[in-house]
């Protein structure tokens, strides 16, 4: 027998030890593959695994008591107060400072230059109004 004779009988062999699975194997592998790449598993898995939204419940009714049946509320809508309103112009009637000035370092650090803080400020408005306005003490640094 030619070493070609063998082989074909060899290659005969394993084709009919394969032939009766091999068909529905390779459907098999098929259809995996065609689901692996539309990928209904994967959109199986994350939909098993999300929650679902839960229901919303209405309360449930309660019969009415008295002579006025229930009825959901109404108002006229009063808008929120803004804080007070002033009158027209003001002017500047008097500024105190601080006695003491406050001393700040310069960007580059190079020195130092002195600033007055400013305490109050008193303004009048046009129908006599008084307001003042006093700022509290400038804290620097930590």
């Amino acid at each position: 027998m030619a070493l070609s004779d063998e082989r074909r009988a060899i290659r005969n062999g394993v084709a009919a030890g394969r032939a009766p699975t091999s068909g529905a194997q390779r459907q098999a592998i098929g259809k995996r593959l065609e689901t692996e790449r539309r990928g209904a598993q994967v959109v199986a898995d994350l939909n098993r695994l999300q929650r679902a939204p839960q229901q919303r419940r209405t309360l449930r009714t309660v019969a009415p008591v008295g002579a006025v049946p229930a009825s959901r509320g109404r108002a006229a809508y009063k808008p929120p107060a803004t804080g007070g309103s002033f009158d027209g112009q003001f002017t500047e009637v008097e500024r105190v400072y601080s006695p003491d000035p406050i001393y700040l370092e310069t960007i580059d650090g190079s020195g130092y230059f002195a600033v007055r803080r400013l305490e109050s400020l008193t303004m009048e408005g046009d129908a006599g109004s008084v307001v003042v306005f006093r700022f509290p003490e400038l804290v620097l640094g930590p």
